[in-house]
């Protein structure tokens, strides 16, 4: 006589472990990790660091950038090292080589979603005795013939040159003379 199989019943319990379990594995598998851009070679120069700049260093503005995108379990999540590179490539199309984190948000687990951007803010800088870096569009593309204007537009006692804000002092500066960022006349020999 030929003995029967008999697959084990499967309880309402069992049942529902499993269709969790699977559950689970299918989202996480739609979860994915935002991919790092390319560093251009002037933005592969600028500095990032928690700290403040060297001195003499000409403030040129603040950055904000977010790597990553989505909520819950849709999107892909950012990263430190894709949001460092999104900020030094922002940093070095105003001119900037060195840049101050001032604010990090991770992604994070809030009251409606997980937010799975990861966002950095800093303040852009010059470091003294550098020159000023405008990245061009393309060497195969002639360069405009405007200037190149600022955003968001310059304070008031700013202008703009390159598409970055510099300090103007009031009343001019003499000859020989440059304007600190600190809105000062100093001799020309000892301007950063």
């Amino acid at each position: 006589m030929e003995a029967a199989f008999h697959a084990p019943a499967v309880t309402r319990p069992l049942f529902f472990q499993l269709f969790v379990q699977a559950t689970l594995l299918s989202l996480a598998a739609c979860n994915g990790v935002a991919a790092v851009p390319a560093s251009s070679p002037p933005a592969q120069q600028v500095r990032v660091e928690n700290r403040e700049p060297p001195a003499g260093a000409m403030p040129l503005g603040a950055i904000a950038v977010t790597h990553g995108q989505g909520c819950s379990f849709t999107g892909d999540r950012g990263t430190r090292e894709g949001a460092t590179a999104l900020l030094k490539e922002a940093a070095a199309k105003r001119g900037a080589n060195f840049v101050q984190v001032t604010k990090v948000i991770e992604p994070y687990s809030g009251h409606d979603c997980y937010h799975r951007e990861f966002k950095l803010e800093g303040l852009a800088y010059r470091l003294a005795g550098t020159p000023v870096a405008v990245p061009s569009a393309s060497a195969a593309v002639p360069a405009p013939t405007t200037a190149v204007s600022c955003t968001p537009p310059c304070s008031p006692g700013y202008a703009c040159e390159a598409g970055v804000c510099v300090a103007l002092c009031n009343p001019a500066c003499g000859e020989g003379q440059v304007c600190r960022a600190d809105r000062i006349c100093v001799p020309a020999a000892a301007a950063p």
